[in-house]
């Protein structure tokens, strides 16, 4: 080989290398989905992170969801058989939640506004995120948490509180419902009256070729309490799924970003939304497990594109 060719050579394992390390950042960011090349995600989870995606389950005392049996559910050698653990939500901290590929959110109603800072740190550098139901919709007041009104997040706002996902979080402002593309309103059996078993609505997918819902029934039958929320007018906003309540849900609350007077929430409500660059942010209104609680109806299937479509796409 020639000095010419040899000189040539060397370029192309430099920009083979760069081009290799700069997809590696896009997967990272989640700009760009693994899969972009034939074996992608293989590569990427073996090479940069050591085996398979690291699962973390975030759980508090109390709230929509038995993580528990999510985690027993993910762990399931007859299904996804993966590489999951489970923490305390209080726990949480920049250090030791570095090493996890996604973090699922589910039975932990109460967040204080420092760990929800923590985690919208971890989305903004690369984590993927999962949020069911009510979480986060209590503050941790004895702390200092404080919810934030619509005149303090920009001028002619409403002097209302915008949601519990909408905090101060000292002179600075929290915008946790902006990074899931909504704002909570309440349970549906808090809001208005209903039994239990009883079927609440049908799942409907709307998105049928979206990663988390591709190849899935577009209508699903569902039993169990769910987290009625409103959607946010924002570009980086996308509903997959809503539930078909078979009328306009009409009810009210207590709570203190609620009107007094009784509300019109629509027939259809979001039910699975996913959000921000590269969607690495996606919404439940019900716990994950609850899709496999019904034994004549055990939509397994949809936890399983919950996992790959948010880590293998």
């Amino acid at each position: 080989m020639d000095a010419k060719t040899q000189n040539n050579a060397t370029h192309i394992i430099i920009l083979l290398v760069l081009a290799l390390a700069l997809l590696g950042v896009l997967i990272y960011t989640g700009l760009v989905g693994c899969n972009a090349i034939p074996s992608g995600c293989d590569i990427y989870y073996s090479l940069l992170k050591g085996g398979k995606p690291q699962v973390l389950i975030a759980y508090g005392d109390s709230g929509l969801g038995d993580y528990a049996k999510l985690e027993s559910a993910l762990n399931d050698r007859s299904a996804l058989n993966i590489n999951v653990r489970s923490m305390e939500v209080s726990r949480l901290s920049y250090g030791n939640i570095r090493g996890y590929d996604m973090i699922i959110v589910e039975r932990a109603k109460k967040i204080c506004s420092k760990q929800l800072r923590i985690l919208e740190y971890y989305v903004n550098n690369g984590g993927k995120l999962v949020w069911t139901g009510d979480a986060g919709t209590e503050l941790c007041y004895d702390k200092g948490d404080e919810m934030l009104k619509g005149s303090e997040r920009e001028e002619g706002g409403s002097d209302s509180y915008i949601g519990p996902w909408a905090r101060r979080d000292g002179d600075r402002q929290l915008s946790f419902d902006e990074l899931l593309g909504l704002d909570y309103k309440g349970n549906l059996c808090e809001l208005t009256s209903c039994s239990e078993g009883e079927e609440k609505g049908r799942i409907e997918v709307i998105e049928t070729s979206q990663k988390l819902v591709k190849g899935l029934s577009p209508s699903i039958p569902f039993k169990s309490e769910f987290a009625v929320t409103q959607l946010k007018n924002a570009v980086d906003v996308r509903l997959i799924a809503v539930l078909d309540y078979g009328t306009n849900l009409l009810g009210q609350s207590s709570a203190p970003w609620m009107p007094a007077s009784k509300q019109d929430f629509g027939k259809k409500l979001p039910f699975i939304v996913s959000s921000g660059a590269g969607e690495r942010v996606a919404y439940y209104a019900a716990p994950i497990e609850s899709f496999i609680d019904d034994s004549e109806h055990p939509y397994k299937a949809l936890i399983e594109q919950m996992y790959y479509g948010m880590l293998y796409s």
